[in-house]
Formats: C-alpha cells, structure tokens, sequence
C-alpha cells in the first residue's frame, strides 16, 4: 500500500530502530553489554548491577525496559507460545490449528501461517468472540484537557465517549478519530480512575477497549475477511474447559458464550495468543523474581504490572519509591495503561532523559 494512509511490515520498522541503535553506539555514546542482569542493589549513592556472568556494574541510575515476560502456560491446555523458535514446526499444511485469543497477536498469527503456505482449517476461540478494528483515513482531532471529564464515572465516559464519536462522525470523520484524539490524555485518565473502576474497566470493558484502539492495517482486514469467508478461519465465542493430548491429535472441549453448547473438537496444535502475561509475580525474567524475593518491588493492586510512581520510579514491599531505579514499557501497564507501544515508550523516555538533565543541571 502506497501512499500518506499507508503501514508498513514490523520488520521493516524493526531494521529502522536497528539502524538508529548502531548509529549510536559507534558514536560511543552507548555501550551494549551482552548480558543478563539477575539481581541489582540500590545504595543511597548508586545501583549496583549483578550479571549473569558474574560481572558487577556499579551505575547512578537505572531504567527497567525489560519489555514483554514469556506468558505461562495455559493451565492443562497444551499450547504453544506464538513466537517460540519451533512452535510451528512439523505442522502439515493441511492439520487444523486452534488459536486462543482473537487479537492483534493472533491476527499476526494467521499472517505467519500463510506465509509458511498452510491451508489448513483454523479457529479462533475467545471469551467475547471479537476481532480488532481496522484502521481507515481519518480526519484528525484534538481534545483540550478541559473536554474531559477526568474522575467521571465509568457509565458517564462511556456515555461521553459515545457522544464525542457521534459528534466527530457528524463533523466528516468517524469513531477512530474520537479514540485517536483521546490518546495524548490517556494515561491522565487512567490514573485518575479509582481503584474500583479500574478493576471494573479490566474486567468489563477492556476487550471493547482493545478491539477500537488497537486496529488492523486494512490489507489485513481484507486478508482476515477472505479468510473467514472461505470457510478456513472460524471465530468463536466461548472459553476452553478442557484439553488432552492423545496419539492423534489434542482433544478440546469449548463452550460456547450464550447457549452453554460444549463443542468437542481435535487440533494438531493449539496456539496461545491471549495476550500478555498479567501476574508479574510470575514472572520468568530472573532480575524480577529477585526484586519481589527481596521486598524491592511489589506487584500493583490490580495485579497487572509492578507497582511503580507518577515519576516512573519502583516502588517496594513497603510503598516506598526508589530514587534510582525507574520502570517503562509493559512492566509500567498498571501505572500508565497506555504505554506498550512504540510511541507511548517514547515519550517515557523523553521525560526520564530531561529529569535526569534537569538533575545534573542543578547539582553542577
């Protein structure tokens, strides 16, 4: 697709990162150590860092951007992880696949078998049975802070939300430029949410969240399209209740959403794409499981990330932030929400990087 409404492959963006990446460390402004960290600790003078390999690095600051954990396995269901080295391995063209999950990742799922030439049957089970959006040209709109209504009642943003789509859609553009001019106060509304409406929200509203925010490209709607009208990708509404793996293939028990129907069906792989991991108590990246082991981090009430500052900064067993360790990315979801993708990262970035200019400005 050519063109100002255009997108191109996450490769091809990731080749552009890349470059930027070398750029900077043969400039010697960065240094990359291949290595892992597996424990840090944090001195009122500065952090020390212990590796893997048994090398200490001794720093004054230290961001956590340690990015998306491997997810557990579905408990009793034999699923492979989407993006495991061989998770799709000695699959025959034709075998037919059940996916987990209706989102993005699944989406990039379906992507990837085709492109390894496989025709078999496959379908999706979710708990809602909804696909993401695709995105379309929009005229673009922005919100002054004062339009919206930080604090408000979950039914009353809803209610709000609805009327702004219906008043952009009125004006020439549509639902997507209501949710594209509500980004930049995202995270502002998040936190100003209470606890209990954040909880709310997870458990009620966020796959609706999901499906208009995160969107397809419209080639991959047109691809999903054909696919679902030629009989090859069927989409559920239900949850697993069982799996067994037997000689000829994995036994799945589905039930569906509504009727209370129980579909059983045989797969010769059953894939998990619901999403990113939600207990970061579980999680598999050493350096994490020693900061919960030792009281220096602490989940947060919602259980969804690490419990983490305003300013980005760790806060421990005891609520207490640190000074000198700071978390972005996915590990900062509960904090922020909005925050997991490349944009959003970015502008965390930016505002670690001018506190810590602005620190060593005052201290010269």
């Amino acid at each position: 697709m050519t063109g100002r409404f255009c997108f191109i492959p996450r490769a091809t963006y990731g080749d552009y990162v890349s470059d930027l990446a070398r750029g900077v460390l043969a400039s010697g402004a960065a240094r990359h150590l291949r290595d892992a960290c597996v424990d840090l600790t944090e001195a009122p003078d500065a952090v020390t860092l212990h590796l893997s390999s048994g090398r200490t690095i001794e720093t004054d600051r230290v961001v956590l951007a340690t990015g998306h954990d491997a997810k557990p396995s579905l408990e009793g269901i034999p699923a492979e992880q989407p993006w495991t080295e061989g998770s799709l391995d000695r699959l025959a063209s034709d075998a037919p696949i059940l996916i987990i999950g209706s989102g993005l990742t699944m989406v990039d799922m379906t992507l990837s078998l085709d492109r390894r030439r496989y025709q078999g049957p496959i379908t999706v089970v979710s708990r809602r049975g909804l696909l993401p959006s695709a995105h379309r040209p929009a005229m673009q709109s922005c919100l002054a802070e004062q339009e919206v209504p930080f604090g408000a009642e979950l039914s009353a943003l809803l209610a709000w939300m609805r009327g702004l789509a219906t008043r952009l859609t009125a004006e020439g553009a549509d639902w997507r430029s209501a949710f594209d001019a509500l980004r930049p106060h995202t995270q502002r509304l998040w936190r100003s949410m209470t606890l209990e409406q954040k909880r709310r929200f997870c458990r009620h509203g966020r796959a609706y969240w999901d499906i208009h925010r995160h969107r397809m490209a419209p080639e991959v709607e047109r691809h999903m399209v054909a696919l679902r009208s030629s009989g090859r990708l069927k989409l559920i509404a239900g949850r697993v209740l069982g799996a067994e793996q037997q000689n000829e293939g994995i036994h799945v028990s589905i039930l569906q959403r509504g009727s209370g129907a129980v579909e059983d069906h045989r797969f010769a792989r059953v894939i998990d794409c619901t999403g990113l991991p939600d207990n970061p108590k579980q999680s598999s990246n050493s350096l994490i499981r020693a900061l919960f082991a030792r009281g220096l981090a602490r989940a947060d009430p919602l259980g969804i990330g690490l419990d983490v500052a305003e300013n980005y900064a760790l806060i421990d067993a005891e609520g207490r932030p640190s000074h000198r360790v700071q978390v972005i990315g996915p590990l900062a979801r509960a904090a922020f929400w909005e925050c997991i993708a490349i944009p959003d990262i970015r502008l965390q970035c930016e505002e670690i990087a001018d506190a810590f200019v602005a620190e060593l400005a005052e201290s010269v």
